[in-house]
């Protein structure tokens, strides 16, 4: 059996490296935060019409439950769907929740550090929120573009996508 160096093996070779350097090129950075978005267009149609689509994954289930079942007075506004869109909304903000069967290891992280009988309402009054910002200054909170620590998209562009990687933020003057 000749163990020699072919043209067939060396292209072989190389077809194999440029796939694993294409995967691997690909694959998101360990700080790159990135959360699943429902396949529907819901979430960011219904929701992301007012404000930013937060990813389900920034909450547990009960939290997404308790705001479906108060939309008429969503922090100050009635935000009422028709039924079978509210439970069509709901299954898959519980279907991809913290706690939900689709979590990953940082959204189970993120559900941990929430108490069992919370239902947190506002993704910025939870322990992750706050670790994660905890460098960004007051004054920027305070910026017009900004102006709340709920509009994600402002220093986020990719937030309805689910993505808020440190990498792809942009925080405006």
């Amino acid at each position: 059996m000749d163990a020699g160096i072919t043209w067939k093996n060396l292209a072989g070779l190389a077809a194999v490296l440029g796939l694993a350097s294409l995967w691997i090129g690909n694959a998101p950075a360990n700080d790159e935060a990135i959360f699943p978005m429902p396949r529907s267009k819901t979430l960011v149609n219904e929701c992301g019409s007012c404000h930013t689509a937060y990813a389900p994954g920034l909450l547990p289930a009960r939290s997404w439950r308790k705001m479906l079942t108060e939309l008429d007075r969503h922090f100050g506004e009635d935000a009422g769907l028709q039924e079978p869109l509210r439970l069509a909304l709901l299954k898959d903000l519980e279907d991809m929740a913290a706690d939900g069967a689709f979590a990953d290891q940082r959204m189970r992280r993120i559900a941990g550090y929430i108490p069992a009988n919370a239902a947190p309402q506002r993704i910025s009054e939870t322990g992750y929120f706050k670790f994660i910002h905890d460098e960004v200054p007051k004054s920027f909170w305070q910026r017009k573009a900004i102006g709340t620590p709920a509009n994600c998209i402002a220093c986020h562009p990719r937030a309805n996508e689910g993505r808020y990687g440190e990498r792809e933020v942009r925080i405006p003057q």
